[in-house]
This record gives structure tokens, C-alpha cells and sequence, in this order.
């Protein structure tokens, strides 16, 4: 069978730096050990800094951990879908969820969905088909295709079309998201939203269903706000932190403390963005009632109500009506928003150990040999955004599930363990090449560590995404 083939050239990949996934990105870090920490971490839910010595693993642990809550599996008994709340373990819920996806998955051999893609339109005509796909024809298996390029989907290309994807919609130049003003790096809608975006919107919440259906972990770094409107978690005033930081301050002040002499509002917000002005009445003649100690209780709920809802409805309703048109609402009421978000997005960072924990090796390759010493060695010494591009270039995927490397599968669910094989080193063979559709590096037999490494890090810094055969 033939295999995608990652092909090394020289146009560079530059993914945008998330939300979960940039708890690193977040707080950028620089280090000599991969699994030791020389900045700081920051943990996107409960803003704690992990510094010093803190490992990949320690911190992916709490990340576990603060999203139920402190609750783990083996503090609960067994749940079953009679007896599955809220309040049930992660995993729990996420295996009820697979199983209940499974349910409405239509298989392969049934019928699939053809996806050919110009790369010169590449959002155009992903549109074109996604937008005119029932809900049925999404639960259907997609066997992607760019046209003029070689390569037989097993897995690779539809992890290759989700990171474009995510990569196109969080753009500039498509103005559908705009950074927040939060302590950690995420995004919301812009301003003055209308029809005209609709279809971008729906796409995109197709999108992230799709790869919620698949298991595909996606780049996508939307506030927690957003997935709270997903999960129809309740919000509330504390949630406008992870949307305006300084907002959120400045409401807690007037909560907490008088403001006859502090705060100059009315019940009317102002707001600019790219040259323009935008203003709303948080009530009826709201511009010409000014916020006293009296009202102040009104106007914060009214202002945090506005910020996390209101302002933000139109691109939510796109969103929603995408997102549902896959996952039917049902089966994601059941998780926290943080669950959801971990679910669709995967792993903060990724655990070196658990990647060579989860590793296969072919030929003269084994844990033992020289070349793959060296290889480890290399993969160590990188920043966590060079590990990142260098999943991306053997997996297609810069993430990975909660499950981590175990995790990894074709298309069809078949296990795909990372395996790293040898071949010779010559001049046709300078550079490692990444069989994506099977998580397979072909790794050549290098004289030494130090060129080894410059293979390596070349593929990672000017790698581009397309597809040969094996």
C-alpha cells in the first residue's frame, strides 16, 4: 500500500500559538532539557505558575487534575450512561462519548466522503464541500485529496487538511477571530459580526466537530468563554477574566470597593477596534443613567453578561449551528468546558518520555542503537515548538490526544505506534522523511550526532506540508 510521504522543502510552516497548547506559548520558555523546565509554566484554568524544576509530566498531571476539579477516576466507582452527571471522572466521559460517536459513524465500507483540494483555494473549496455535506455525509469517513499531488489518505492527509484549516481560520487576513485581552493567549469574535460571515462560521464549528467526531486533535485556540456557549456551561463574571483581564479587574474593584469618586460611567459601553467605534446600551437610555454605589450591582451583571454573551451572539449562533450539525448538543452537555476544550485540543505539551515509552523500531534500529541514542539526544535538546513542528511533520498533527502517544491511530482507529526506521545515508538520502499515514520516520544511518541534528532541525524549521508516495 502506498504511504503519504511529508516532503522536505523549503517553505517554511509557522502555526499560531494556542490556548491550551500554549501554556508554553503562553509563557514562552526557553530550556536546555526538554523535560525540565528553566522558565515557567501557566496553567490556562487556574492561572498557576509552575516554575524550577517542574516537569512535562507534573504539569500535565495538574492540568488533569484542575479540570475535574481534583476529582480523579479512582475516586469515583464505575459510571455507566444510566448513572453518567457532570460530575463523572474525564475519562470516563470521554470514552461514553467515543463510544456514543461510534453509534452514528457511518462506516467506511458503507460509503466515504471525497475531499479534492486545491492548495491555491484551499479554504474555497474545503468550503464548498463541507458546507454542502449533511450531518449524515460528516459522520461519514473523508478521504482528502490535494489535486495534482500523490498520496493515498489513510490517516496523514486529514490530519494535514485539519491543521491548514486551523491555521487558515485563525489567520489575519480571514479577520474572523481576534486576540483577547487576557492574561493567557486566546481568541474571540471581533466586533459588529453580521450575515456576512456565516459561512466562515459554520465551517469552522464543522470543522471542529469533525475532528472532535475523528479524535483529531486540533490547534484551537478559542477563549474558554466559547466553549462554555458550546457546552451550555452557566457564565458568569469570573469568566470575563479569560476574555478582558483588565475589565474583569476593574468590575471586581467596583464590586468590592465605593466608586462615587472612582468610576465616571454610564450604563453605555464604547468600544474601538480597527479604527472604529462601536457603542451599546446595556439598558434603555443606558447612555444618560449614570452607575452609581446604588446601581453598581446592575451594571457589573449587565456589563459581564454583555461581554460574555451578548456581544459575541451572532458568531456563536454560526458556530453552534456547525458545531451541532456534527456533534449533536446532547453529547457534549455532560462535560466542563475545560473537558471539551482538552478533548478537541489534546495535550498542552508534549512528554519526551512518553514518546520514546511508545516507540517502535525496525531493522538494525533499536532503543540501543547509536543513531537512535543520537536522535533522542536531539529531540531532548528542542524547544517545546520545535517538538511540536516535529510531531507535525511525522504525524501531520502538532497535538495529541489526552491518551498521548498510545493514542496514535490511522483514520479507520487502527493503532499506528510511532516507528522509526533506518535508511541508508547518502546524498540522495540527506534528510529524515515522515510517512504521516503511519507515524513512521525514516531516519538515515548519520555518521554523527552534529549532522544528524542539522537534518533534523531543517525539516523542522522548512518543512512543508504535501504528500508523495512511498
Amino acid at each position: 500500500m502506498g504511504c503519504c510521504v511529508t516532503k522536505a522543502q523549503t517553505a517554511q510552516v509557522h502555526l499560531p500559538r494556542v490556548p491550551i497548547e500554549t501554556a508554553l506559548a503562553r509563557s514562552p520558555v526557553s530550556r536546555q532539557n526538554l523535560n525540565e523546565l528553566s522558565s515557567f509554566l501557566l496553567c490556562p484554568y487556574c492561572l498557576e505558575e509552575f516554575r524550577d524544576n517542574t516537569t512535562i509530566r507534573n504539569f500535565t498531571e495538574h492540568l488533569l487534575i484542575c479540570i475535574s476539579h481534583g476529582r480523579t477516576a479512582r475516586s469515583h466507582p464505575r459510571h455507566t450512561l444510566k448513572n453518567l452527571t457532570r460530575e463523572s471522572p474525564y475519562n470516563v466521559k470521554i470514552q461514553w462519548l467515543k463510544d456514543e460517536l461510534t453509534k452514528i459513524r457511518i462506516p467506511w465500507q458503507s460509503e466515504s466522503m471525497k475531499l479534492e483540494i486545491l492548495r491555491d483555494e484551499f479554504m474555497e473549496t474545503s468550503m464548498n464541500h463541507i458546507l454542502t455535506f449533511t450531518p449524515q455525509d460528516m459522520h461519514k469517513e473523508f478521504n482528502v485529496s490535494f489535486s495534482g499531488e500523490r498520496g493515498m489518505d489513510a490517516g496523514g492527509v486529514l490530519r494535514e487538511w485539519f491543521t491548514l484549516i486551523t491555521k487558515a481560520l485563525f489567520s489575519k487576513e480571514k479577520e474572523l477571530f481576534v486576540l483577547s485581552n487576557a492574561k493567557i493567549v486566546n481568541y474571540t469574535f471581533p466586533l459588529g459580526i453580521d450575515g456576512s460571515k456565516e459561512n466562515e462560521y459554520v465551517f469552522m464549528g464543522r470543522v471542529m466537530g469533525k475532528a472532535l467526531f475523528e479524535q483529531v486533535s486540533i490547534t484551537c485556540p478559542l477563549s474558554g468563554v466559547i466553549f462554555k456557549h458550546i457546552t451550555g456551561d452557566e457564565i458568569n463574571l469570573e469568566d470575563l477574566n479569560f476574555l478582558d483581564n483588565d475589565l474583569y479587574s476593574a468590575l471586581k474593584f467596583m464590586k468590592e470597593n465605593p466608586i462615587e469618586t472612582v468610576f465616571f460611567e454610564t450604563f453605555q459601553v464604547e468600544k474601538h477596534q480597527n479604527g472604529q467605534v462601536y457603542k451599546y446600551l446595556l439598558k434603555e437610555n443606558g447612555d444618560q443613567i449614570k452607575v452609581t454605589d446604588e446601581n453598581k450591582e446592575e451594571y457589573i451583571e449587565l456589563r459581564a453578561k454583555f461581554e460574555t454573551t451578548e456581544i459575541m451572539k451572532p458568531g456563536i449562533d454560526f458556530l453552534l449551528q456547525g458545531f451541532y450539525a456534527v456533534i449533536p448538543q446532547p453529547l457534549v452537555s455532560f462535560f466542563t468546558s475545560q473537558e471539551l476544550e482538552l478533548a478537541l485540543c489534546g495535550l498542552p505539551v508534549i512528554d519526551i518520555q512518553d514518546w520514546k515509552d511508545h516507540t517502535d523500531y525496525r531493522g538494525e534500529f533499536s532503543r540501543s542503537h547509536k543513531v537512535v541514542g543520537w536522535f533522542w539526544e536531539v529531540v531532548e535538546s528542542l524547544a517545546q515548538e520545535q517538538v511540536s513542528n516535529l510531531l507535525l511533520f511525522v504525524t501531520g498533527s502538532p497535538r495529541l490526544s489526552i491518551d498521548g502517544f498510545a493514542s496514535l491511530r490511522t483514520s479507520r482507529g487502527e493503532p499506528a505506534r510511532f516507528t522509526i526506521e533506518p535508511i541508508h545515508y547518502d546524498k540522495n538520502s540527506i534528510f529524515p522523511r515522515a510517512h504521516t499515514c503511519f507515524n513512521r520516520l525514516d531516519l538515515p544511518i548519520y555518521p554523527s550526532k552534529e549532522i544528524l541534528e542539522k537534518g533534523l532541525v531543517y525539516v523542522i524549521k522548512n518543512h512543508a506540508l504535501g504528500f508523495g508516495i512511498e
